[in-house]
């Protein structure tokens, strides 16, 4: 199994234990395994850098709210409950924040992979978060997290439907491409441009010179 294939497995699997309370921390750490490797793999620091804020800002959100409605709870003074209720309004404000970062990573990774699920589920979870304090917005966080997890199942590597009738060149043609530039796949063969990041027929990554 490649690779890629383990990373859509493992989006896949942490997608569906986000939507099983008692697995969200499993789930949120295979999660994380596979869009730090989708990171890597798209060359797009971008998408593990919002997963990381997201996540900081889930800590920071969960943390104060707990703490805001322990105040809220523990005090009966006019005082303590205004506090109480400020920590939970701000940690709200984080979970926001963390919806908002959690959406940009997807929406970077539907760019990158052309499936839109992504951006779908995205979309879902910030409203979710948004109205997380009804049951909509929970029951939006759940359909969102079944749609992640389709998109996970659903990738396909970079290829294309580029057909090409390749024969090995000749040392002439070799030699007469050389000085233009000319690359070829070292997989598959085909003719690609010096530029080129991955294969148009094969969809591997190329060794950049």
């Amino acid at each position: 199994m490649s690779d890629f294939e383990s990373n859509k497995i493992l989006g896949g699997i942490g997608s569906i234990m986000m939507m099983i309370p008692a697995l969200n921390i499993v789930g949120l750490i295979l999660l994380f395994i596979s869009m730090k490797n989708f990171s890597e793999y798209y060359r797009d620091t971008n998408i593990i850098r919002n997963v990381i804020t997201s996540g900081i800002f889930s800590i920071i959100g969960l943390s104060l709210i707990l703490l805001g409605a322990s105040l809220i709870v523990g005090h009966i003074t006019f005082f303590g409950a205004i506090a109480g209720l400020t920590l939970v309004v701000v940690g709200f404000i984080c979970q926001l924040l963390m919806a908002m970062f959690i959406k940009n990573a997807l929406y970077t990774l539907a760019n990158h992979s052309g499936e839109q699920l992504f951006r779908t589920s995205g979309t879902l979870l910030w409203y979710g978060a948004l109205l997380s304090i009804i049951i909509v917005g929970v029951l939006l966080i759940w359909i969102a997290y079944l749609i992640l997890a389709i998109a996970f199942f659903s990738l396909k590597t970079n290829t294309t439907t580029t057909s090409y009738n390749y024969t090995s060149p000749s040392p002439f043609q070799t030699s007469a491409t050389s000085n233009a530039g000319a690359r070829f796949c070292s997989y598959c063969g085909a003719p690609i441009s010096p530029e080129s990041v991955f294969c148009t027929r094969c969809g591997k990554q190329l060794n950049q010179k």
